[in-house]
């Protein structure tokens, strides 16, 4: 039985880590080619069936591996579905690919790179897992990647007798539930939770506290108005998107409800928030989104707190709602942590760039940002039921995962999911030319160097691809390149019903796109032969994130399968990582040392360190949370079985 409570802290952390060290050496690449080896060979052998004779060998060998059987019957039950995959999609996994499915199938992390043929690996590991019994979930980056893998594989599933199945955003309850009963089912993490905890709310009081009811959820989908049928496996593409970056969010269900009296003291709180003066009464923490208020402040909302409604003159709460107005005032700006889309807020997520529908802020928060934008007010929300990914993805029985950069996170991987990480070869060398990062002053030598760079390239017939942090900078550069006779296009939250034609144009003669990190998970852009000749897609980085992996998954944008390709890192002093994770002495020091081309490495390793400070730091903060949840999930005597 699973123990979903299990967290080891202080020295028993540091021993379970000593054994997860030894776990890994057991999925060494050695280990793996060899049996990978043993089923392409296999593979290769049953060339000379007809079409009948491999449907019976598929389903005399499929029994021993629902039965658990011998681990070598293992070997050539995957070479079947290599096979069957070579005749139904035309297309043979390679050993690197078999190795990541026979990993997955052991409860393995697989660090693969990007245009190494994930999507084939994991349904071939979605088959062994269905085959063994249970539903298999694959977990990918978004609706349009669930829709178009499930389609994609569909004919392959059906070669080996299973059904499949999408769950995406807009399908109705019915149709959901149907969907779930299929062998195989994709969908994004943010679905597969809101399901899961809407499941838990149409329990009625009583069952939803014990431990039957708990039980009854999670088994066969069989009590009436759920739409899931249990948490028995997950594969999940960019695993460290969904379980280490999107941990520290959780998943709310809210019900909204009309509160005349919350818009209205917003509103005048709002105003109140204008009135102080920053430094004197307050001090806001960007890195933290946090405010302080000062002696000097607390007096001004004493005196000023008669004009909120009487519900909201307390001290405590006068001087909350000011906060969360002073939050909404200077850690939140439009373009970047928000859009407006048809005169309403819609949240973008930092991390991918795409806006969440139907998302809002608790608390105030979400109505002040209105009141900053002049909009008028939206109903707020309540929370009603809520979990974190971390505590979900804890509570299935089989869980794997994949992604190009699991680099720095194999032992968080380790402590929180017990998952060890294997890294995979790629199928052919690398060609990636990395050149050397330029760290400038400002913001205007950045963009200038970046034009220039732009420039470079595209006179020689290669095709560029710019990744910017926000929507804001990359309407920003736009405007200056036409100002600078380069045509160019846009791939942002604004105009994310184009992305698909604009990835499938990105790899052309001379094209030159702009993309947020909308284009750095789960795309691949296909370059064409004369970009190829001439050097390939070259990637330019403006701007470092408080992680690495999210910079390494912008530069495996390009240089896939062995294909040659370059990238280029141009930053500045001014960008928003320096400001917030750096203190603000010394950002003048370093715009001193970048005049020298000999110390100009200093910046660089400043840079370095801003982002492996503010990795420890989230990651500390991922750790804490986990640690609440799982100590409120035991106190409400809440446990999967």
């Amino acid at each position: 039985m699973k123990d979903i409570y299990k967290f080891y802290t202080g020295v028993d952390s540091f021993f379970y880590g000593l054994y997860g060290w030894y776990k890994r050496t057991e999925f060494s690449t050695t280990h793996l080619r060899k049996d990978a080896t043993t089923v392409y060979n296999y593979s290769l052998s049953l060339a000379e069936l007809d079409d009948e004779e491999l449907s019976a060998k598929i389903q005399t060998h499929r029994r021993p591996s629902r039965n658990d059987a011998e681990e070598v019957s293992a070997y050539y039950v995957m070479g079947l579905l290599c096979e069957a995959c070579y005749r139904v999609l035309g297309i043979r996994p390679y050993i690197e690919q078999i190795m990541g499915a026979l990993a997955i199938n052991r409860n393995v992390a697989i660090q693969m790179q990007t245009g190494e043929g994930k999507t084939i690996t994991a349904a071939i590991a979605a088959v062994m897992a269905a085959w063994g019994g249970g539903p298999c979930h694959v977990v990918t980056s978004n609706d349009y990647l669930a829709k178009r893998d499930a389609e994609l594989m569909r004919p392959l599933y059906e070669r080996c007798g299973l059904s499949a199945g999408y769950v995406i955003s807009g399908i109705e309850p019915p149709e959901r539930r149907n969907a779930y009963k299929r062998d195989i089912v994709y969908s994004t993490s943010k679905e597969l939770l809101a399901d899961y905890l809407r499941d838990r709310m149409s329990e009625d009081a009583e069952s939803a506290i014990t431990c039957e009811g708990i039980r009854a959820l999670v088994s066969d989908g069989a009590v009436s108005g759920k739409v899931m049928r249990g948490l028995h496996t997950a594969i999940i593409d960019e695993a460290d998107s969904v379980l280490i970056d999107e941990a520290t969010v959780p998943l709310i269900i809210a019900v909204s409800g009309s509160s005349p009296l919350l818009n209205e003291a917003v509103r005048t709180a709002f105003a109140i928030s204008e009135e102080l003066e920053q430094g004197r009464d307050y001090l806001v923490s960007l890195q933290a989104k946090y405010v302080s208020i000062t002696g000097s402040g607390n007096e001004i909302i004493e005196a000023t707190a008669h004009r909120l409604p009487a519900a909201w003159r307390n001290s405590d709460r006068s001087s909350y709602l000011v906060k969360q107005a002073i939050i909404a005032r200077f850690c939140y700006h439009r373009d970047v942590h928000y859009v407006i889309d048809q005169g309403k807020i819609v949240i973008v997520d930092e991390k991918t760039g795409r806006m969440m529908d139907g998302r809002s802020w608790s608390g105030g928060l979400h109505q002040a940002i209105e009141v900053k934008e002049h909009l008028e007010n939206s109903d707020p929300t309540h929370a009603h039921i809520k979990m974190s990914f971390q505590m979900f993805f804890r509570l299935y029985d089989n869980l794997a995962g994949m992604s190009g950069t699991l680099q720095n996170v194999e032992k968080e991987l380790w402590t929180v999911y017990n998952l060890p990480v294997v890294k995979i070869p790629t199928h052919a060398p690398k060609k990636l030319l990395c050149y050397p990062e330029i760290v400038l002053k400002s913001y205007e030598d950045k963009w200038c160097a970046v034009i220039k760079d732009i420039k470079h390239h595209t006179s020689r017939g290669r095709a560029v691809l710019v990744g910017i942090r926000s929507v804001r900078e990359s309407e920003a550069l736009y405007t200056r390149l036409l100002g600078a006779g380069i045509p160019s296009t846009v791939l942002n939250a604004l105009r994310h019903e184009e992305e698909a034609r604009i990835i499938a144009d990105a790899g052309r003669w001379g094209q030159v796109t702009i993309a947020t990190n909308m284009a750095g998970r789960g795309t691949d852009i296909v370059v064409d032969k004369e970009v190829l000749a001439a050097g390939g897609l070259h990637v330019i980085a403006t701007e470092r994130h408080e992680s690495r992996r999210v910079d390494m998954q912008l530069f495996g944008r390009t240089a896939r399968q062995g294909d040659p390709g370059s990238a280029q890192m141009i930053v500045s002093l001014d960008d928003e990582v320096i400001k917030i994770f750096s203190p603000t002495h010394l950002a003048p020091l370093l715009k001193t040392l970048v005049h020298s081309r000999g110390r100009i490495n200093v910046a660089v390793w400043w840079f370095q360190a801003v982002q492996f400070f503010a990795e420890k730091s989230i990651s500390r903060l991922r750790k804490k949370l986990l640690q609440q949840d799982l100590a409120l999930s035991k106190a409400l005597s809440f446990t999967k079985y």
